[in-house]
């Protein structure tokens, strides 16, 4: 029987806010397309801003849209997901982020990042925010393909397979409650949901809900140190462990 060994994070809206690398693309995207149209790229922005606040970020065909609505065509398509790949922009940690990968580490957590969507921007939101120092495994769950994206089990068992840890030794820290939590409560891995970003109040089923809810980053700590120590008295009475 052993505690909490490794500490698995999502990515957007976990430790960053994912809007500030958004808006930036929607900027150098509403540059591309306002020469090629006859919409300003105020305009051409505020469209797009428009159109995830109404369709949300889970909807997969808004370049789709916006094109088709500005009377230009498809073929541009590509070059906007070129562009929304290759956005060079100052990304910022969430406040106190540093510090907890740093105090998990120093109590001896191996760190994982494991975050869904396209593997190109996925890197490029990793090179912005300068956060691989900090994590022993970095992946991306559709590097395997898409169907391997979260909530698929697979992206999970890729990630506790490099990190060297069981199901039953890892907590997943995410906040969507769509993706992030199925996959890994199947497997019998913890799960806390950090209520922020833009599923902050969205209430699903059971299933689909972490085990604990958390609203800042700094209760994480507090969290592992006391999923390992409810470990270690569970070993001490010869209660099973999860997982």
């Amino acid at each position: 029987m052993s505690g909490i060994r490794a500490v698995i994070f999502d990515l957007d809206d976990v430790l960053y806010n994912e809007k500030d690398y958004i808006y930036a693309a929607y900027r150098d995207i509403a540059s591309f397309l306002s020469p090629k149209c006859s919409l300003t790229r105020e305009e051409i922005y505020n469209r797009l801003v428009e159109s995830l606040r109404e369709k949300t970020g889970m909807y997969p065909r808004l370049f789709n849209d916006l094109v088709a609505e500005i009377g230009l065509g498809q073929e541009l398509v590509p070059e906007l997901l070129r562009i929304y790949a290759v956005v060079d922009s100052h990304l910022s940690l969430y406040p106190g982020v540093e510090e907890l990968l740093e105090r998990l580490r120093q109590r001896g957590s191996r760190l994982g990042l494991l975050s869904n969507g396209t593997v190109a921007i996925q890197k490029n939101k990793v090179r912005l925010l300068g956060v691989e120092k900090f994590f022993d495994v970095v992946a991306y769950a559709r590097e395997n393909g898409v169907e391997k994206d979260k909530p698929n089990p697979e992206a999970y068992l890729m990630v506790l397979e490099r990190l060297g840890v069981s199901c039953a030794e890892a907590i997943c820290i995410g906040d969507n409650p769509y993706t992030d939590f199925v996959g890994a409560k199947k497997l019998g891995m913890r799960t806390v949901r950090l209520l922020a970003g833009e599923f902050e109040h969205v209430k699903l089923d059971e299933k689909h809900e972490a085990d604990v809810n958390v609203r800042s980053l700094c209760e994480i700590l507090a969290l592992v140190e006391s999923q390992s120590m409810r470990a270690e008295q569970r070993a001490a009475i010869g209660e099973p462990e999860r997982g």
